[in-house]
């Protein structure tokens, strides 16, 4: 009797199936159709972990993604959720050597050697040595060397060439020419960041300027001098108005209202604020208001997942 119920009850039950497979959560939609000249951010945030990923910028050139700036914490997660394709990615430029702008180079390598079945070639271009920190031929070299952190990976799927070129980052250096191929021009400019060896970028192609600050105190004129003219630049707003922010980041980094300073001086014809820590998260109305005053071009904040087309008027 226990048996014929037992069965009963079974046969009552609905027919079981295994459940669905969860599908990660992405900020990112994949996103396709890249212009001739345009920049994805994949990391607006600043050293700590509060939703956004560190500072990274994927550059497309002629549609085709071809250069990382900065590869902070979380860019790697921002290349997959985004559906970026990386096999033409070969250049990689960092600002400074800090971990929230280069924290995920190995990663992002790791990535970009799964992505091809055929040796895989890098150039990494960086800023020199400086107090305690190494250059970026050194930095390279103690991730990937034959007895580095991460020396299995060269020869671990595809042979890698990894090869890094240090810039100067003496505040009296001139504009420095990086790169040049067709109408693609790169240059770069020591910025001050404290004690810390960083530079800032500038990228042309299509007749269109976009510049990248890094992180400075802009206490000199260097980044105006780079960004002259520019189509836009990407600014790191990582403080407010003094007495907002600790005293000692403004050693570090730029005030908004010396931000909209710098942008008009430069002419530039739009602004980016990014680097975005919580402070500055929580004050974006105050933040806007202050670099106003100054500057009168569009100004706006970068969020993680943008795409900004540089052929756009």
């Amino acid at each position: 009797m226990r048996h014929s119920l037992l069965v009963a009850a079974l046969v009552a039950l609905p027919a079981w199936s295994a459940p669905a497979p969860r599908q990660p959560a992405r900020l990112c939609a994949p996103q396709k159709g890249f212009s001739k000249f345009e920049v994805a951010v994949l990391g607006s945030g600043g050293p700590r972990s509060f939703g956004r990923a560190a500072s990274s910028y994927a550059i497309f050139i002629d549609g085709t993604a071809r250069i990382l700036v900065d590869a902070g914490p979380g860019a790697f997660l921002r290349l997959g959720e985004m559906d970026i394709d990386l096999t033409a990615l070969d250049t990689v430029l960092l600002t400074h050597l800090h971990i929230d702008h280069a924290g995920d180079v190995p990663g992002f390598v790791k990535a970009r050697d799964l992505s091809a079945n055929h040796p895989v070639s890098f150039r990494f271009f960086g800023p020199e040595d400086g107090g305690e920190y190494p250059s970026t031929t050194e930095f390279i070299d103690k991730l990937f060397g034959e007895e580095a952190a991460f020396g299995y990976l060269p020869k671990f799927r595809n042979e890698l060439k990894l090869d890094a070129t240090d810039l100067p980052t003496q505040p009296s250096a001139p504009v420095h020419e990086v790169l040049r191929e067709g109408d693609l021009r790169i240059t770069s400019i020591a910025v001050d960041h404290d004690e810390v060896p960083a530079l800032a970028f500038r990228i042309e192609h299509a007749g269109r300027a976009l510049v990248f600050s890094g992180d400075l105190a802009s206490k000199n004129d260097n980044l105006a001098r780079l960004a002259k003219g520019a189509d836009l630049l990407i600014y790191d707003a990582s403080v407010l108005d003094p007495p907002g922010s600790p005293e000692n980041l403004y050693e570090f980094h730029t005030a908004p209202h010396r931000i909209g300073e710098v942008a008009k001086e430069a002419g530039v014809t739009s602004l980016v604020l990014s680097h975005i820590p919580p402070q500055v998260d929580k004050n974006k109305s105050a933040v806007l208001a202050s670099v106003k005053k100054v500057f009168s071009g569009t100004t706006r904040f970068a969020d993680d997942c943008r795409r900004i087309d540089l052929t756009r008027p």
